[in-house]
């Protein structure tokens, strides 16, 4: 049986790797299609993936792409070459899309116009609005309403599923494939103090210019005591220098670094004192790790219950009296974690569709 996995960001290699390495473990013949969204930190991914599957680049971008015009660029000619002029073939045959980006909605759109049948991983997150998490929000949502598989992290994401009334079967595992990734980096504790990392990256942050500039203040009011580290994604920079923040950053000695290879930057939170991020996987990681985190936000779709896990997550809610909280209280949170980690995500994905494939 052939397994087909369609993706193109950084967050969907890291979460699938171990689902891909779990396939070619059972003999499965794996077929890997690279939208290269993420092509230049996810070239870096592919060499954690074991031998014996077959890969297949969709366009000749080598970059990770950064820019609303690059972006609409790589978007149509996806469309264009892959939807209009041409298909890829997989009749019957089980294709893989990841989550809620761009890669998502084009990838599934791929696998049903090639009569693929379309399997979804961490499917279920809400949809607080068309226009909140935009366009993350609408790509779950229909994603979810044309797949025929869809994997859903825990009760909370299946309640939602059949909230929207899915059509296809619904199969719930423990907790997200992002534990497996994880298990498999190698910490190391250094002896560094007062290290600060930052990676804020979610369009609800970058497209509002007063959140950008208050938590530029919070870093800069922080950088008087401490090391901070922000990781820039290509659209934060750009959205930086547009608000001329970026300057009084470099001006505080703040170091603005390019993104890094995934066991380098678990490593880097591991020895934080603590962490600034947005991000919905980052922020699982750094629950994982137990590193205080102040994520930046107002609210979080916590359905992985990550917040009641640990005590180490703390919603800013762009309020400075939090903001304050959390920096004046930060060493006193116990980073205890409460994790299984002898649970396998990856190995109840494939055993799930083991079973469901041995019964067609």
């Amino acid at each position: 049986m052939k397994l087909n996995f369609l993706l193109g960001t950084k967050a969907q290699f890291i979460k699938t790797i171990p689902v891909i390495n779990e396939s070619i473990a059972r003999g499965y013949e794996v077929s890997l299609y690279d939208l290269n969204q993420h092509a230049k930190t996810s070239k870096h991914l592919l060499k954690k993936i074991d031998k014996g599957y077959s890969y297949f680049s969709l366009t000749k971008n080598q970059d990770d792409l950064g820019t609303y015009s690059d972006l609409i660029k790589w978007f149509f000619y996806i469309i264009f070459n892959f939807l209009v002029i041409k298909k890829l073939k997989f009749k019957n045959e089980v294709c893989i899309v990841h989550g809620d980006t761009l890669s998502t909605i084009l990838g599934a759109f791929i696998a049903k116009r090639g009569r693929g049948t379309l399997v979804l991983l961490e499917a279920g997150h809400p949809v607080p609005g068309i226009l909140q998490h935009f366009p993350e929000s609408i790509i779950r949502y229909i994603t979810a309403k044309i797949s025929k598989i869809l994997i859903a992290n825990g009760k909370d994401q299946v309640n939602q599923l059949n909230k929207w009334k899915v059509k296809g079967k619904i199969i719930e595992i423990s907790t997200n494939s992002i534990l497996d990734s994880f298990k498999k980096v190698n910490l190391h504790n250094q002896k560094v103090s007062n290290k600060v990392t930052v990676a804020v990256h979610r369009n609800e942050n970058l497209n509002n210019k007063k959140r950008m500039a208050m938590l530029t203040k919070t870093i800069l009011d922080a950088s008087v005591d401490y090391d901070i580290t922000w990781y820039l994604h290509i659209p934060t920079k750009n959205k930086l220098k547009k608000y001329k923040l970026i300057e009084k950053l470099k001006n505080a000695n703040v170091n603005l670094k390019e993104l890094i290879e995934y066991d380098k930057f678990i490593n880097e939170l591991h020895n934080s004192d603590f962490v600034i991020t947005d991000g919905g996987s980052l922020v699982e990681e750094c629950q994982l790790l137990g590193v205080p985190t102040l994520v930046w936000r107002n609210e979080h779709l916590d359905q992985n219950h990550l917040f009641e896990k640990g005590k180490n997550l703390y919603l800013s809610n762009y309020n400075q009296n939090d903001i304050k909280f959390f920096l004046s209280n930060y060493k006193n949170i116990d980073r205890k974690i409460n994790v299984d980690f002898k649970r396998s995500p990856s190995k109840e994905i494939i055993d799930r569709l083991d079973d469901w494939l041995s019964l067609k």
